[in-house]
């Protein structure tokens, strides 16, 4: 069965919300259309990007009401900075590896990122409820907030895995490029500039 190119071209819509409930069908549209000519949508990637900043920022500050000595500015600097950096160093090495276009591998990362983002601010929600019932041990918060971001890690990374096998990457290059350079720069980068906040 053949594929009409026209009809999966014309199918991609630059909305968050259509990007985020279909979002194999539309990184494939936006693929197609790059056969073409080299298209950004700017207002959707901006929207993306503050959904993932935005995220991190509101995640990072409410660790700071159940951790003392944590303040709500740096705490929100420190996760913000360092995801932000760690998919810095991810793309430029999922598209070598990959081999797919940039704009291909900088949409599904961002759709990735906004997935999420839902969680942590899922999260931040359950750490205000958390701080105004009362007290709990510092090691079962510190517990709980390393599942959760756990549980957002593997969120992400089966939706970049399902986006990417949608273009024709195979899962092992996505989850070993997930493994490796996502979570190790993340976790150095989660160091540094925890001692420098």
């Amino acid at each position: 069965m053949q594929i009409d190119k026209r009809n999966v071209r014309e199918s991609f819509i630059p909305s968050p919300g259509r990007s985020l409930r279909h979002p194999c069908r539309q990184l494939q549209a936006f693929d197609e259309m790059q056969v073409d000519c080299c298209t950004i949508p700017y207002r959707l990637w901006a929207k993306l990007a503050a959904i993932a900043v935005g995220g991190s920022l509101v995640y990072g500050a409410s660790l700071s009401l159940l951790f003392r000595g944590w303040r709500p500015g740096r705490s929100a600097l420190w996760l913000a900075l360092s995801a932000g950096g760690r998919w810095c160093i991810f793309g430029p090495v999922l598209v070598l590896l990959s081999r797919r276009r940039v704009q291909t591998c900088a949409h599904a990362c961002l759709v990735t990122m906004a997935y999420g983002e839902a969680v942590l601010v899922s999260g931040a929600a359950i750490n205000v409820w958390l701080r105004l019932r009362g007290n709990f041990k510092q090691a079962l918060l510190a517990r709980w907030n390393f599942g959760l971001v756990g549980i957002s890690n593997l969120v992400m990374a089966a939706a970049l895995t399902r986006q990417l096998q949608a273009v024709g990457v195979p899962d092992w290059k996505t989850l070993l490029s997930w493994m490796v350079v996502l979570n190790g720069s993340g976790a150095l980068l989660f160091r540094l500039f925890r001692r420098i906040l």
